[in-house]
């Protein structure tokens, strides 16, 4: 075939295919998918509100702009109050969308409150004029579910199960001097998930400053040797439950069987879009130092999305290094350790789209289900941006005549 040929057998082979493949990739593909710069201005706001410390404006504040950019976009707005030893006005803000399962719920979850005090060795000490902007922790979590939110808002059809989007409040222990633990928030709604109901969670927790963002220079010159930081995916365990056992749980045939499920699932998700294993990891959690910790201990499965390690202190390398709990949890710390908005602005997107692309294959379950009459189809079609499947059409049929040439 010659070069003319060529290109006249693609330009009507693509012709032609518009209406039959064209119309299932737009048929079982949203038309609306989050986007790292918008979370990036979420998280921006978050910041801006100052130090988000539970009983304060700056907390009230942030939750109020939440709930009132949720409204915006159509939700009911639930606001969950609660008070504890520590917290006098304590509130998660949370949205329900209804699925086609009301005893089944996936639930995905972030912080919108802050703290700040010494890091190790003297982790946990308040001092006069500590502040925090919570930029990393968690207004990157707080902000991406926001955006995941707006999107989700725009999608049409119903979902197979039951989806909750919530912001906890008082996730952060409030130091040594505290009466009590973190966690409040989420503890509050798990203790009101009606009996049996079975949920999966997905926490966002401190993440943006991970693949594909690189380890800076300076990293890689006190010896880290890793090209990119990580995003963990810390899940229920498959194999090592001892922290939770530890702690008083009672594992069960049933919550290991669905731990084995979920981690599949999200290694599945993560070899569709094509994220490396090296740098995207599902693993066992075994450490529980998020709100995730408390659908586990309630007999729940869940996963926590965060990016990079702990203070190199704990963890005894030189890699990485997580702004939190500190004056340097900020939007500049955050630019400079990821080199840059947009680097910062990729790593969030890496995060939304796992979660995105969870959600979508919830929402498309119906569509890819067989109706009566129709036949069954033998392929599943991977849930990303409009426009993949017809690149990937144009570039199989380019090799198709290429092979056809040599």
């Amino acid at each position: 075939m010659t070069r003319g040929l060529g290109a006249i057998f693609v330009f009507f082979l693509l012709l032609n295919l518009t209406g039959t493949i064209g119309a299932q990739v737009e048929s079982e593909t949203p038309q609306d998918w989050p986007e790292g710069n918008d979370a990036y201005d979420n998280m921006l706001q978050m910041a801006d509100f100052g130090y988000r410390k539970i009983d304060s404006d700056a907390n009230k504040n942030a939750r109020n702009w939440i709930a009132d950019e949720l409204d915006e976009m159509g939700f009911e707005v639930e606001r969950q109050t609660f008070t504890t030893n520590e917290c006098s006005d304590c509130e998660n803000i949370v949205v329900t969308i209804n699925g086609t399962l009301d005893d089944e719920w996936i639930v995905v979850g972030a912080h919108h409150d802050a703290i700040c005090y010494s890091p190790p060795p003297l982790i946990g000490v308040t001092y006069a004029g500590c502040r925090s902007d919570g930029a990393y922790d968690d207004g990157t979590g707080s902000g991406a579910l926001l955006e995941i939110a707006s999107v989700i808002s725009k999608w049409e059809g119903t979902p197979e199960r039951t989806w909750k989007l919530g912001w906890w409040d008082y996730e952060e222990w409030q130091g040594s001097d505290s009466s009590e633990g973190g966690g409040m928030g989420s503890l509050h709604f798990v203790d009101n998930i009606p009996n049996g109901t079975t949920t999966t969670y997905l926490n966002l927790d401190m993440f943006g400053l991970n693949w594909p963002v690189p380890t800076p220079a300076a990293s890689q010159l006190s010896g880290c040797d890793e090209e990119f930081w990580t995003l963990y995916q810390f899940t229920s365990p498959v194999d090592d439950w001892s922290y939770y056992e530890d702690r008083g749980l009672n594992v069960t045939d049933e919550m290991r069987e669905r731990a084995d499920v979920f981690q599949t699932e999200l290694v599945d998700i993560n070899e569709q879009l094509e994220h490396p294993s090296e740098w995207v990891r599902v693993i066992d959690d075994t450490k529980g130092n998020s709100d995730h910790y408390n659908f586990i201990m309630a007999g729940h499965t869940a996963t926590w999305l965060r990016g990079q390690h702990q203070y190199i202190m704990e963890e005894g390398d030189t890699c990485e290094q997580t702004p939190k709990h500190a004056q340097t949890d900020s939007v500049n710390t955050l630019n400079r350790m990821g080199g840059g908005r947009g680097n910062v602005e990729s790593g969030l997107q890496t995060g939304m789209d796992i979660i995105a692309t969870y959600a979508w294959m919830d929402w498309n379950e119906e569509s890819n289900n067989t109706e009566e009459n129709e036949p069954e189809k033998e392929e599943s079609f991977l849930p990303l941006p409009i426009g993949v499947g017809a690149i990937s059409l144009v570039f199989l049929i380019a090799t198709i005549i290429k092979r056809r040439n040599t």
